[in-house]
C-alpha cells in the first residue's frame, strides 16, 4: 500500500483521502491531486472562503451570517 499522511491507503485507485484527494497507488510511487476548486471571483469584501471538508469543496459564504451563500462565484 501507500502512506499518506500516516494513513495507510492499499494499492490501486483511491476515489477520495480523508483530506479531499484522488490518488493512485502503485509499488513505486503514489500520485495524487486534489478535487476541490478554489473560488476566485466573488465579493470578497462582503463574502468569505470557507473549506467544507463534507462536499471536499470550498463555500463562499456572507462575512455577516455564515449560514448564507455568497452567490456569482467562478471557480479555478
Amino acid at each position: 500500500g501507500c502512506m499518506l499522511h500516516g494513513k495507510l491507503y492499499p494499492l490501486g485507485h483511491i476515489e477520495r483521502t480523508e483530506d479531499c484527494y484522488r490518488c493512485s497507488c502503485s509499488q513505486t510511487e503514489m500520485s495524487c491531486c486534489s478535487i476541490f476548486s478554489t473560488p476566485v471571483a466573488y465579493d470578497k469584501e462582503n463574502c468569505k472562503v470557507v473549506f467544507n471538508e463534507k462536499s471536499c469543496d470550498y463555500d463562499v459564504v456572507q462575512k455577516n451570517d455564515p449560514s448564507k451563500q455568497c452567490f456569482e462565484v467562478r471557480r479555478v
